[in-house]
């Protein structure tokens, strides 16, 4: 026999669809709160990104040189002068000439930073703030600054070396040394960004791998390649695929630097001397205000820009699929049972 006192809670529970409601409600509510600090976001993305975006892509199929009312539709014209444009290849080799000094550079030197300063004592901190504060610095000034120091006749980088009875080169004005000189201050001011990551991987080293291998017999050289060098991967993966995506966008530095080393100023003037240090991005920006070419103009520059995204991404994804083998990820800590999955013993 059914107690009719059971039935009443599920009885009542049916008739009054209050607490379901209000959960519902709250639900609601909190779902709009969330869009609404989530929307501005999204509206700004949309806007600025995704929208420039798709219009420089269409502007790609377009010539316009600014001052007619409105683009010139051309169809694939653009890109195939960008195909058979004989520059293109020497701006890309001055960019990669960047990436093998100055993306090297960044990632040795920044490490070691890391390693003189990881160790506490008293003045770390100062050490540590007087490596990271030229991040924080304008481009533009930097470079300002460093091409005085770099004059050939008045220099202070110039003095120095010649009063140690060295003969000191045209820094930014032989073309042997330019580009050099470029990465060599690109290096200088973002060493700090990357001793900083560095060090938070450092931090991550468990004390108890180091202490395991010390008592193996394993020398400083053998536990830092063995043990620091491994669990600091993914920190040196992920500032290899952020500089190398960096460096292909180099500009500010070159316009400061070169863009008055042949008399001029500004970017018009900038990639002296004799082009050696114009890259893709300052190419893209001569071609967008070149009126002069019957190729040129904002469709051409937007063709560039397009042809360099892809090239971006093409050679981040060779990172990730050759890097990632070489990275040691978290899922690697773990015992080997674990990673297996729950059937392994």
């Amino acid at each position: 026999m059914t107690d009719v006192r059971s039935q009443r809670p599920a009885e009542s529970r049916a008739a009054n669809p209050a607490p379901r409601r209000r959960r519902n409600s709250l639900s609601s509510r909190r779902a709009r709160t969330a869009l609404m600090f989530v929307a501005p976001q999204v509206i700004g993305l949309l806007v600025f990104t995704a929208g420039p975006l798709v219009a420089s892509l269409g502007l790609s199929f377009t010539h316009w040189d600014l001052v007619a009312p409105q683009p010139t539709f051309t169809g694939l014209e653009n890109w195939q002068h960008l195909l058979g444009d004989d520059r293109i290849p020497a701006v890309l080799w001055n960019t990669v000439r960047f990436i093998l000094v100055g993306t090297s550079s960044f990632l040795v030197f920044s490490l070691l930073a890391a390693l003189l300063t990881y160790t506490p004592s008293r003045l770390v901190g100062l050490y540590r703030a007087a490596l990271f504060l030229p991040y924080v610095l304008s481009q533009i000034a930097v470079g300002v600054v460093w091409r005085w120091m770099f004059n050939s006749q008045s220099g202070p980088i110039t003095v120095g070396v010649e009063l140690l009875g060295i003969p000191s080169p045209d820094w930014l004005l032989d073309p042997a040394t330019a580009m050099s000189s470029i990465a060599m201050v690109v290096t200088w001011q973002t060493v700090g960004y990357g001793m900083t990551l560095y060090i938070s991987a450092l931090q991550g080293v468990p004390a108890p791998l180091l202490e395991a291998a010390t008592i193996d017999g394993a020398n400083r050289w053998q536990r830092f390649r063995h043990v620091t060098i491994p669990i600091i991967s993914p920190t040196i993966f992920f500032l290899s695929v952020t500089s190398l995506i960096g460096a292909f966008q180099l500009f500010d530095p070159v316009v400061a630097m070169t863009g008055a080393s042949i008399g001029g100023s500004g970017p018009a003037t900038a990639g002296g001397p004799s082009n050696s240090t114009r890259t893709i991005v300052l190419y893209m920006y001569n071609q967008m205000f070149n009126y002069d070419e019957p190729i040129s103009g904002l469709g051409y520059a937007a063709a560039i820009a397009w042809m360099l995204a892809m090239l971006i991404f093409i050679v981040t994804a060779i990172q990730f699929v050759v890097g990632g083998r070489f990275v040691y990820t978290e899922a690697e800590r773990a015992p080997r049972r674990v990673r297996r999955g729950k059937g392994t013993r």
